[in-house]
């Protein structure tokens, strides 16, 4: 049953490197110039003496992990663009439910990067003196069901784009806008003043890479995350779900 699903991420994995390996230097050298400022930031903090409420070790496996797993943290499906180039509606042509061909699609382009980028930061990590090694087994868990709200919310959004017709792009600069600045994968919620950190652990988008990376290091309990990654994934699919259906109608095509 799931083997057709499983075709179809290799089909698009093997799609994103037709051009080569070489292609996806680009994204590569990019993500790296994430990477290094920040983990360059945390040490010149750390010898400062400034308090932040994170160890420098956490600190660092923080940066480190959301760019290993950035993909899965914060999804990002092209279903939004397909929409606004008028292809989505070829996806009710084919013999598999649209959420099922999204998601195997969206899983087949995140393995080349995996392969070319990912595991070779997890093989280097020691080296560096950071620990990828989770502080609770609730981690993985905790990271199933932030990719699960991720689909949710974008599916979501994909129903906002449809809505706005000619709008895309506006569509998913305040998707992107909302999901880095609310999901705690841009600056960790135990960084935040004020005592906002509850607050944004309780949002919707606090389910999402903010929560699976605090564990990873240990910053907060599994009983605090776990529940609310649950309850927003129940809530967000059932809204996904039903917006999605009453927005395929108001779907076009090419010149449509």
């Amino acid at each position: 049953m799931l083997n057709k699903y499983f075709k179809t991420a290799i089909i698009t994995m093997r799609g994103k490197t037709n051009g080569g390996i070489i292609y996806l230097l680009p994204n590569v050298v990019m993500s790296l110039m994430y990477l290094l400022p920040l983990m360059f930031l945390w040490r010149v903090l750390a010898g400062q003496g400034v308090e932040v409420g994170m160890s420098l070790e956490q600190m660092q496996s923080y940066t480190y992990m959301n760019a290993v797993l950035y993909p899965m943290l914060v999804v990002q499906t092209f279903l939004s663009r397909w929409n606004y180039e008028g292809q989505a509606i070829s996806l009710y042509a084919r013999p598999v439910p649209v959420f099922g061909q999204v998601i195997s699609q969206t899983v087949g382009e995140w393995l080349p990067m995996l392969m070319v980028y990912s595991v070779p930061l997890l093989l280097v990590a020691p080296l560096f003196n950071i620990v990828v090694i989770p502080a609770t087994a609730w981690f993985t868990p905790s990271l199933l069901l932030c990719v699960s709200l991720g689909f949710a919310i974008d599916f979501i959004f994909a129903s906002v784009t449809v809505r706005l017709r000619g709008m895309a792009w506006l569509s998913h600069a305040i998707k992107m806008a909302v999901m880095s600045l609310f999901s705690g994968t841009m600056l960790p919620f135990k960084l935040l003043p004020f005592g906002l950190t509850k607050f944004f652990e309780l949002q919707p988008f606090g389910s999402l890479g903010g929560a699976p990376l605090s564990l990873f290091v240990g910053t907060t309990e599994p009983i605090r995350i776990i529940p609310i990654q649950i309850f927003w994934n129940i809530t967000l699919w059932f809204v996904a779900v039903v917006w999605f259906k009453k927005s395929k109608e108001r779907q076009v095509s090419y010149g449509g």
